[in-house]
């Protein structure tokens, strides 16, 4: 019970679920998405970047801490215990430092204050005009304020990741520890946040006289994180390129591959359900792509099982029709018998049932073979077959085993000399099509006839078939009927022929053979030399040439 609720579960909303639940979906949409990820990811590798962008910022705070110190430290006055740091000549040492934009240097005496500060010490003044006054200022441009919240929304978020925020704590700026650590003889430097979270790259060496501390000396520069932001930034655009594309490009092949498909199940879902739904599978083989491919092949599937279904119908039918003959012959001959009065009435009676009992069975085994016909082509391999080879063997069958006057089965061979042409076929119901075809001939030619087999090779819209013919010296086939004999249980009987000793399947069976091996069969009335008259029929068998494999 359970697993049937599950079938019907999946029938019912397998198709029919919705565009965002599609597995299709997600993965087009996650395919896609790996490479944004990877683009992010690859932002994120700035850190790298920044990581040596702070070693080589180190260096250079080094370089200009380390030459201050050892200018300030020449500078100082007394020797040894008695040295002291001459703050006056430090500080115009600081005023004639050319430092970057975003660089700060102080110095701090031995108890850690700071007597000198090169953000105190300019003492220019800038004189310039005045910009004019705004009566009104202007408002941003709506698309600028979107990509400003876009940048802040996006430096918010990579900020707050749990690991930078424990690596800003563990770097969270000390300076007066420094200091206190470069008094003790230290040199401290190194990336530190401040309370604002702004990335500061510093450095403090002491100032000495000889082996005498007097001081610190601190320089630090805070453009690093602007700089690394402006990298970031210049990439923003890009992501967000990338982003877009991936959203179109996943929607456009969520639109033309992932509900195609639907469209295409939904419709497989209604021909399952109507019988009158056989074209509602979409053609779509104008795309020229596999889809395309899908819903061509489906359609022709579709039409190929009802037309399946109307053969089995019509079979059945006529297989019903074809079985009552002779059982409302039977009832009656069984009915007579019981108020026959001679013994010569009775036996005529009995002889009835038992032909009608025989043509039974002969209508049976026949239905049984065009039954199997497609299970047994299904079951076996098709082989390159020599035509040559093929026709020989039969027409030695029929000569080893023809008794009494009855007619010649002869093989007249019209393929080119000394060159072999093959088919691709089933071996066993190929041999079958032309036995019937053989035999259907024996029936119709008179004593002393000839039933003649042949194959020749000819072309056909630039391309070789085999044509295979059986002819026989018989009455001929009505023109009306040269098409009708090929139906199912049509019966022609020759003239002095027993009633019921034909069932009309076999040229309907070798039609179904032929049809599979993708060629085509009919029938004409060969006529005699003058035109004037039928001389025998002639069954044609039309497939296409195979080229054998080369061994090379």
């Amino acid at each position: 019970m359970r697993l049937r609720e599950r079938r019907l579960r999946h029938k019912r909303f397998g198709p029919r679920r919705s565009l965002l639940a599609s597995r299709l979906t997600r993965v087009i949409f996650i395919a896609n998405l790996i490479g944004l990820i990877i683009l992010i990811s690859g932002s994120l590798a700035m850190n790298r970047f920044e990581a040596g962008l702070i070693n080589a910022k180190v260096d250079n705070l080094r370089s200009l801490a380390a030459t201050i110190t050892t200018v300030i430290g020449e500078q100082a006055t007394g020797r040894g215990v008695s040295a002291e740091l001459d703050v006056t000549g430090a500080r115009q040492v600081l005023r004639g430092v050319n430092t970057p934009v975003g660089w700060r240097v102080r110095l701090h005496d031995r108890s850690g204050e700071v007597v000198a500060d090169t953000a105190r010490l300019d003492e220019t003044i800038s004189v310039g005009s005045l910009d004019p006054i705004l009566s009104e200022i202007p408002p941003e441009p709506v698309h600028e304020q979107w990509v400003d919240k876009t940048k802040n929304w996006f430096t918010e978020r990579l900020n707050n990741l749990p690991w930078r925020q424990a690596e800003r704590n563990n770097l969270r700026r000390d300076l007066r520890g420094d200091v206190r650590l470069a008094l003790s003889g230290e040199s401290i430097m190194g990336p530190r946040y401040d309370e604002e979270d702004n990335l500061i790259v510093t450095v403090s060496l002491p100032v000495q006289r000889v082996q005498q501390i007097l001081g610190v000396v601190t320089v630090e520069s805070d453009d690093v994180s602007g700089i690394v932001q402006a990298e970031r930034q210049a990439l923003a655009p890009i992501i967000g390129l990338a982003f877009l594309a991936t959203i179109l490009s996943s929607l456009a092949l969520t639109l033309f591959i992932t509900l195609p498909m639907r469209k295409l199940a939904r419709a497989a879902e209604l021909v399952t359900r109507s019988s009158d739904k056989r074209d509602a599978i979409p053609d779509l083989s104008g795309r020229r792509d596999e889809i395309g491919d899908l819903s061509k092949v489906m359609r022709e599937m579709t039409q190929g099982l009802y037309s399946r279904i109307d053969d089995i119908a019509n079979f059945a039918a006529d297989v019903a029709h074809e079985i009552k003959n002779p059982l409302t012959s039977l009832r009656s001959a069984s009915d007579t018998l019981r108020v026959a009065r001679t013994e010569e009435q009775r036996n005529q009676l009995i002889d009835i049932i038992q032909q009608d009992v025989s043509r039974m069975d002969r209508l049976i085994t026949d239905i049984s073979k065009a039954s199997k016909v497609d299970a047994n082509l299904a079951r076996e391999t098709a082989q390159i077959l020599d035509v040559g080879e093929i026709l020989h063997n039969i027409t030695e069958f029929y000569v080893q085993t023809r008794s009494g006057e009855g007619p010649v089965v002869r093989h007249e061979n019209r393929l080119p000399d000394g060159e072999a042409v093959f088919i691709r076929a089933f071996e066993t119901p190929f041999a079958q099509v032309l036995r019937n075809l053989i035999d259907n001939a024996l029936t119709f030619s008179p004593l002393g006839g000839e039933v003649c087999i042949s194959a020749e090779l000819v072309q056909k819209k630039g391309r070789d078939r085999v044509i295979i013919s059986v002819e026989d010296d018989g009455p001929g086939i009505p023109t009306d009927n040269l098409e009708t004999v090929f139906e199912r249980f049509y019966t022609q009987r020759p003239k002095g022929a027993e009633f019921g000793s034909h069932s009309g399947l076999g040229l309907a069976i070798c039609r179904q053979i032929v049809r599979a091996h993708k060629g085509r069969i009919h029938a004409e009335n060969r006529m005699t030399s003058d035109g004037r008259a039928v001389a025998g029929a002639r069954f044609v068998v039309d497939v296409p040439r195979q080229q054998p494999r080369s061994n090379k």
